[in-house]
């Protein structure tokens, strides 16, 4: 069966009888003739097909340098679903229903790290220099994309305050609603171990006014809100010179991280997974 075309484009299709077309595969031969008119009459045929084959849904991928064509999209139905740095994805809807088009990536993941020394008995804390309160409080920051939670945790400590840790267990988190560009907002916090005991401090000059390490009961006078909380309910329940030489006798439980090899039906995949584990497992 030939594959459908738009121009000289092939039209992916997807199990929703939807269709995507990414306009980054225009050929120059064919982007030097477009113009706003001529693309105007091809998408006001290609919809009126689109319909009479039963089309669910169509999205276009639009490049930053055919960004004059978003226009004739806007005029025939078409809304913005995202953008990235090089294109803006807008998506039609074409059944007279209620949109079940999936909203785009709508929740941020921050990590901190809550880093104990046990050779010192200290906690690592840190003062960011652009923050609105000043406050002590645990290194961490955002997730890239495709990093895991505790990656994040090691990364944002060894940016920050020059420390190399290992991940011992994610300890809290906090989902609120009130996140940057109007988005839901999870926040880890991960128990972390220096790698090298007594490590020195390499306080980060552009992102941190001031780094220490203190001790248990001052660290806990200065902190404050979500991570005085998670300070105090684990100090609750763990002694941390115990925990970071990992006697587990005292571990109780944790959350820890491992793959998983998937297979559903014919597909398969790795998946990272985290789970409560007793002590000693």
């Amino acid at each position: 069966m030939e594959q459908e075309k738009f121009l000289d484009i092939t039209i992916k299709t997807d199990i929703y009888n939807g269709i995507k077309i990414d306009l980054h595969h225009l050929s120059d031969e064919i982007r030097s003739k477009l113009t706003v008119d001529s693309f105007d009459t091809i998408i006001n045929d290609k919809i009126k097909v689109w319909i009479e084959n039963g089309r669910k849904c169509i999205w276009f991928i639009v490049p930053g340098q055919l960004s004059h064509l978003i226009s004739v999209l806007i005029k025939h139905g078409f809304e913005f679903h995202h953008a990235k740095p090089n294109f803006v994805m807008l998506v039609k809807w074409i059944p007279n229903e209620e949109t079940r088009i999936p909203k785009f990536a709508h929740t941020t993941v921050g990590v901190g790290g809550l880093v104990y020394d046990p050779v010192i008995q200290k906690v690592l804390l840190i003062q960011e220099k652009n923050s609105r309160v000043k406050m002590w409080k645990f290194p961490g920051g955002y997730s890239e994309p495709g990093e895991d939670i505790g990656n994040t945790a090691i990364r944002e400590v060894k940016e920050e305050t020059g420390i190399d840790c290992t991940l011992k267990s994610i300890i809290s988190f906090r989902h609120n609603h009130t996140g940057i560009f109007g988005c839901s907002d999870f926040y880890f916090v991960c128990l972390l171990s220096p790698i090298k005991q007594s490590s020195k401090i390499e306080t980060c000059q552009i992102e941190i006014d001031d780094c220490r390490w203190f001790p248990l009961s001052e660290a806990r006078q200065h902190l404050c809100g979500f991570n005085r909380y998670v300070f105090e309910e684990f100090l609750k329940q763990y002694s941390f010179v115990e925990y970071c030489n990992d006697c587990k006798d005292s571990l109780g439980d944790t959350i820890q991280t491992e793959i998983i090899h998937s297979q559903y039906g014919p597909f398969k995949r790795d998946e990272r997974v985290y789970s409560v584990r007793k002590s000693g497992q």
